[in-house]
């Protein structure tokens, strides 16, 4: 029997630590969300007619409130001797009861996916396992253009060393068969707002009418990203820790870094007169300007940068 509790949000190392404890089993895999503690309990008491005891994987624990999280407590008291079970989290706190009850009678593990140079150096590493090349700058490009998530650059990276057959991987492979994805446009686009860059805000929303977004759908995307900017900008000045953030934002970890970043370039004004020019250029959008929809974006991205410059 063994009970395991992986936490962090390096979804891609959680995924092989479960494979290798899985040893090529049958897996019974719950959701949280969408099932009860009674019901991993029950996997775990149930016996395969071949083979091992059951393999019960739960993700997404931490959706549990305290008392679902109980059940599994009290599970732990008296586990089934043939069963493993691998409970999956974002984060438990250190006195929460269910972590301190696996580190009684399992094991605990924390991978925290990383971020900036160290995801270059990994991705770098990678595509060397996968007989490539790929120079660390090109490996941060990649990076970006996936909006820092890992489990996105693995096939990505797969796809580029087949396609350079294990040579060197370049940016004009990246330009080839990676383009940025919209929400890493979106985070290049605000970056260029709250820095007052109007050359590279503009080229950013050039890059996004490319991928096929209206311009109204572009605007909504705008707002919502200033939105949960300044409610980073709140959650930091209140004290709140980085690693906090994603919880309280309602967003993955590596968005909860991106916002905090951006917060840092802007202030509580700054975002409010971001909205308000946000808004009314959704209004023009709708029927109150004669002019030319992409147009409309493009002067407000003027005047954003203008205000922010100043």
């Amino acid at each position: 029997m063994g009970v395991y509790l992986l936490l962090g949000d390096d979804e891609e190392r959680k995924r092989r630590g479960v494979e290798r404890l899985r040893r090529g089993r049958d897996a019974v895999v719950l959701d949280a969300g969408a099932s009860s503690p009674e019901e991993a309990v029950s996997a775990c008491n149930s016996y395969p007619l071949f083979g091992e005891g059951s393999f019960v994987v739960v993700r997404g624990v931490d959706a549990w409130n305290a008392a679902q999280k109980d059940v599994i407590t009290r599970y732990l008291e008296d586990p089934a001797g043939e069963a493993d079970l691998v409970l999956l989290a974002r984060k438990l706190g250190a006195r929460e009861r269910l972590r301190a009850a696996v580190e009684k009678v399992g094991e605990v593990h924390e991978f925290e996916q990383p971020t900036g140079r160290a995801l270059a150096r990994w991705a770098a590493r990678r595509a060397k396992e996968l007989g490539a090349e790929l120079p660390e700058d090109v490996a941060a490009e990649l990076a970006r253009r996936c909006s820092e998530d890992k489990l996105r650059m693995i096939p990505e990276l797969e796809k580029l060393a087949l396609y350079r057959e294990g040579g060197r991987i370049g940016r004009e492979d990246l330009d080839a068969l990676c383009p940025p994805d919209v929400q890493s446009n979106i985070f290049a686009f605000v970056d260029a707002l709250a820095e007052g860059r109007r050359r590279r805000a503009l080229e950013a929303l050039a890059r996004l009418f490319a991928t096929g977004e209206p311009p109204l759908r572009v605007v909504y995307m705008m707002r919502r990203q200033f939105r949960l900017v300044g409610r980073a900008l709140a959650l930091v000045g209140e004290g709140a820790a980085p690693r906090e953030l994603a919880g309280q934002l309602g967003v993955p970890p590596f968005v909860a870094r991106k916002l905090a970043e951006q917060a840092r370039n802007l202030d509580p004004a700054g975002v409010e007169r971001a909205l308000s020019v946000l808004l009314a250029l959704e209004g023009g959008l709708k029927g109150r300007s004669d002019l030319e929809a992409r147009l409309q974006v493009e002067l407000a991205t003027i005047e954003l940068c203008r205000e922010r410059a100043s």
